[in-house]
């Protein structure tokens, strides 16, 4: 079995989402970020490096509260399966991990997906060992990308558990099985995911977040890089144009408002707010991308001031390529995840509303 360094496996794969190499490996950190490739081989074995990060295991400042690490899950499709071969965690910062077996040496393309969210967790690919060759991929025909933008919701916080008042656990938390890829697959488009649990559009100083989404959407893994004591990259928007960009940001936001006796965004100001975001996307993007602006399923409370950002929008710039999509509420009869978020029945429904929503927009018809 040989070992096949990144610099040398670089050639042979493909990247999905967000990442970004260093000479000795990839980071894939983003929700559903990774690599496929192809092999004609009885055995593959990943070389992965990862971080973890920490959670408090209830409120910070109660006595007795106690912090425990989280790290990285990552899953291994083969080519056109919605179900893994391996679910898996990665639970060292030096981890190799078995990604394929068989007895036969049958050509095969291989997904190696991220399933958990960045900050709380990393991951970076540094090689393979392997029991065979490697093949190049093979010729696809272009798809059209919608990137999903978002909070907790967009990341699949908590869809693998249905104990509504459990923390943040790694193992509970999906982002495959989130609304967004769900819809994405459904449409047979590709991908992309830049959310973090507890992210708001802007910074509040309510909210003890270090960033807001505004902060971090024109850089490929602000998070990631800075970890590493490195100077944020701008992301190539232009090398992977999206068709659509959703965003389903303003949840968090209206968490802050609901704090008293602390500075915290109204609805005047979320919609000055969102209305600079949705400028600093369209810029990123160009003037092709559709921009769809959603809120839910767990509140609404800023949705109107949303819909007033995008009519200023329009009315503005000329620029009416942009909509609003409000996803239903969640309902108790589909239950509920970690912390009260989306179950995984309540990601289903938000799919079928965001593939409606791009079905009538490539239809033509207006939303």
């Amino acid at each position: 079995m040989r070992y096949i360094p990144w610099s040398e496996l670089r050639a042979w794969v493909k990247t999905h989402g967000r990442c970004w190499e260093q000479p000795e490996m990839l980071h894939f950190n983003w929700s559903c970020c990774g690599v496929s490739l192809r092999v004609r081989a009885t055995l593959v074995v990943a070389d992965f490096c990862a971080a973890c990060g920490d959670e408090w295991d209830g409120i910070p400042d109660q006595p007795g509260v106690r912090k425990r690490q989280n790290w990285p899950w990552a899953a291994v499709f083969r080519a056109g399966e919605e179900t893994p071969d391996r679910r898996f965690q990665i639970t060292e910062t030096q981890h190799s991990q078995l990604l394929f077996a068989a007895q036969q040496t049958d050509a095969q393309t291989l997904h190696v997906v991220k399933l958990t969210e960045n900050a709380k967790t990393r991951l970076a690919l540094r090689g393979i060992w392997l029991e065979g060759e490697l093949e190049q991929l093979p010729e696809e025909p272009p798809k059209k990308r919608i990137e999903l933008v978002g909070d907790s919701i967009t990341c699949g916080f908590g869809n693998l558990t249905d104990m509504r008042d459990r923390f943040f656990y790694d193992a509970d938390e999906d982002a495959w099985q989130a609304h967004g890829p769900l819809a994405a697959r459904k449409l047979g488009m590709d991908w992309r995911m830049i959310s973090i649990s507890g992210i708001c559009l802007a910074r509040r100083e309510s909210l003890p977040m270090g960033y807001a989404m505004e902060d971090l959407y024109r850089y490929t893994d602000y998070p990631g890089q800075t970890a590493e004591g490195l100077q944020p990259q701008l992301w190539d928007f232009a090398a992977a144009l999206a068709d659509y960009v959703v965003i389903n940001l303003g949840t968090n936001d209206s968490t802050a408002a609901a704090f008293e006796g602390v500075p915290s965004p109204t609805s005047e100001s979320f919609e000055q707010d969102y209305l600079r975001f949705l400028g600093m996307v369209r810029a990123c993007n160009g003037p092709r991308t559709h921009i769809i602006c959603a809120l839910g399923s767990m509140d609404h409370y800023f949705f109107d001031a949303i819909c007033r950002a995008v009519k200023k929008h329009c009315e503005k710039t000329g620029d009416f390529n942009v909509s609003c999509l409000k996803y239903l509420r969640m309902s108790p009869a589909d239950g509920f995840g970690a912390c009260g978020h989306p179950s995984a029945a309540t990601h289903r429904k938000m799919a079928e509303e965001l593939c409606q929503h791009i079905a009538r927009l490539e239809a033509g018809s207006s939303c």
